[in-house]
């Protein structure tokens, strides 16, 4: 897949942040909600970017 397809398809997935008030705790989550944005979602793993 190429860089530009990548990059077209990033623009459209959301990431939403909800703070807790009690425990100041900031949860993250990201939506993948459709077929094309499992296909990078890959990407989104932490273990994608780590060294073997």
């Amino acid at each position: 897949m190429s860089v530009d397809k990548v990059l077209d398809i990033a623009k459209t997935i959301t990431t939403i942040k909800v703070k807790l008030k009690k425990s100041k705790e900031t949860l993250t989550k990201t939506m993948l909600i459709t077929p094309r944005h499992k296909s990078i979602a890959q990407l989104f793993d932490n273990n994608f970017w780590k060294n073997p």
